[in-house]
């Protein structure tokens, strides 16, 4: 059963790739009208997470913001869906990397880079990554119970050249590359939430107590690795930009956790300067109501 339900759900995706964009987005704007008007998918917790992050915003207004994030969470879905199957100048007219040489001039440093991005845009784009720049790209997944769909999940993410590693893999991974001298990229989504007993780290997030994952910062400090931020910005539908902002060409000379607290700033301010296109759909503060009782 667990076969048929590749087969179906590939032979689907396959056939959403063909049809023009015009009628791609019209199912997506179905697709709209029954996540929050007839499912009311997550629809507590997208008001919830946008009550609480901006208090000063009256509800008409986050009901505006709410409308917004639920159209753009449809085009997500079927954009990431069909994305892979493009050509890789197809894929390139979807999404523009506005400053590559920063990363390639990284690149010719030797240097090995943490690209620190959140779930924002479409981040699912960024496997064309290495169609843009001169490093090889890694991208760091947790594997599916269904090997048919983990199968598929990793072609799509080769579909570009991208490397795609197991997060329990990912120390050894990267630490053989540096002993090696080979310079990669690898992609950290720096706003998932760690398991309880997995926090070691607590900050301020949209004014909220947060607790972070601190991979990136560990692993940069352990490899003297560049980190950068990718800022993904929607101009229109189907269309994204990506800015590179460096953090940090090196850790040395920086305090603990200021990596951490320079990526969890520069995502919060993408945010706020749009705020419809972060998962608010994510229980991201489910831990930080626990800690906000129990101090």
């Amino acid at each position: 059963m667990k076969f048929l339900g590749y087969i179906f759900s590939y032979s689907f995706v396959w056939l959403l790739h063909l049809l023009p964009e015009p009628i791609l987005y019209l199912l997506s704007d179905l697709l709209y009208l029954l996540m929050y008007h007839v499912v009311g998918y997550r629809k507590r917790v997208v008001y919830d997470n946008l009550e609480k992050a901006f208090p000063e915003i009256d509800k008409p207004e986050i009901r505006r913001i709410a409308k917004k994030f639920y159209h753009h969470l449809s085009d997500l879905i079927l954009e990431s869906a069909v994305f892979h199957f493009y050509s890789e100048s197809k894929a390139l007219k979807r999404i523009t990397y506005k400053n590559p040489e920063l990363l390639n001039e990284l690149y010719s440093k030797g240097k090995q880079v943490m690209a620190v991005l959140g779930h924002y845009g479409n981040w699912e784009y960024l496997s064309s990554l290495g169609l843009a720049i001169d490093y090889p790209v890694i991208a760091i997944y947790k594997p599916l119970r269904n090997r048919h769909f983990d199968r598929m999940v990793q072609k799509n993410r080769r579909a570009y050249g991208v490397i795609p590693v197991p997060m329990e893999k990912i120390a050894r991974k990267l630490i053989g590359y540096h002993k090696s001298n080979t310079p990669v990229l690898t992609l950290f989504l720096g706003d998932q939430r760690p398991l309880y007993h997995q926090i070691q780290y607590w900050t301020k997030f949209m004014g909220r107590d947060t607790p972070m994952f601190l991979g990136t910062e560990k692993l940069a400090r352990k490899l003297g690795a560049a980190v950068v931020f990718l800022k993904i910005r929607k101009l229109k539908r189907g269309r994204y930009e990506v800015e590179t902002e460096l953090i940090c060409e090196g850790p040395e000379g920086l305090k603990p956790f200021e990596i951490t607290n320079r990526h969890v700033h520069i995502l919060e301010d993408l945010i706020r300067e749009e705020p419809a296109y972060w998962l608010w759909s994510h229980r991201r503060w489910k831990h930080g109501e626990y800690h906000s009782r129990s101090d």
